[in-house]
């Protein structure tokens, strides 16, 4: 199986790889490092979990970012495709021939160092209707790839690949936590559509950066996270500022 992306929920010590597949060459999500913008602005998170705040250090301004590719809508097959994760049994999950997910993602650390939290919009896309650039799809320059307002969870994010919207990943104490399942394709997973009820993602401001492609987006924030075993933990009183090419992250 020839990896065509690996989601890099953080880059602590504790990572949770999710893997989507195609029959090329292996390419990873770029990682592009901190944005360099044309006027200053301070990204910013903060959020409390289990009673504790967290939010990222003064002197560590800028989030680093990354983007990348998985299949959508996979379904099991005897063949692998262009977009596939392996199945039990000599089987394969295999993406929409037709179809690709698009992510762009930002992370930051958090406490001393001592965390780290990632958060990935994710967009499905007809190939038709979307950029082939660099080994990778990206939304075309002439989409504005964020809106205002309410975004869902994502729960299937590195499994099926049906939902749109965003994800979170969060590592802290030893453990990681996410928006989605941390489980494997094959392996059933209990969360659905449901388990985010009472949760919420706005983006309550898109600010464009004169004379750039930029803007700065803030939203607010709260959602269910789950540990490997998908018990769940509440993540309250989010707040997320960021820079970012209006059309999403690229090379």
């Amino acid at each position: 199986m020839h990896v065509k992306n690996l989601y890099f929920l953080l880059f602590l010590a504790i990572i949770l790889v999710a893997s989507s597949c195609k029959k090329d060459s292996p390419v990873a999500p770029k990682n592009t490092g901190p944005r360099k913008v044309t006027e200053a602005v301070n990204d910013s998170v903060s959020f409390v979990v289990d009673g504790k705040f967290y939010a990222n250090p003064s002197d560590y301004t800028p989030f680093s970012f990354a983007f990348g590719n998985k299949g959508t809508d996979l379904k099991l097959s005897s063949t692998p495709g262009d977009w596939f994760l392996s199945g039990n049994n000599n089987m394969y999950w295999v993406g929409a021939a037709d179809s690709v997910q698009y992510f762009s993602g930002f992370k930051t650390l958090l406490n001393n160092n001592s965390a780290g939290i990632e958060f990935s919009f994710i967009k499905n896309y007809r190939r038709a209707n979307i950029l082939y650039s660099g080994s990778f799809y990206v939304p075309n320059t002439y989409e504005n790839f964020y809106a205002l307002g309410d975004n869902k969870y994502a729960v299937d994010f590195g499994r099926e690949g049906k939902e749109q919207g965003v994800a979170i990943s969060l590592g802290t104490g030893g453990k990681s936590l996410t928006s989605f399942s941390q489980l494997w394709i094959s392996d059933a997973s209990t969360l659905t559509a449901e388990s985010q009820q009472n949760s919420s993602f706005k983006i309550t401001k898109i600010e464009a950066v004169k004379g750039t492609n930029n803007i700065i987006i803030e939203a607010t924030f709260e959602a269910n996270l789950f540990d490997k075993d998908e018990k769940p933990v509440k993540i309250t009183n989010g707040f997320l500022r960021f820079t970012t090419l209006k059309y999403g992250n690229r090379f």
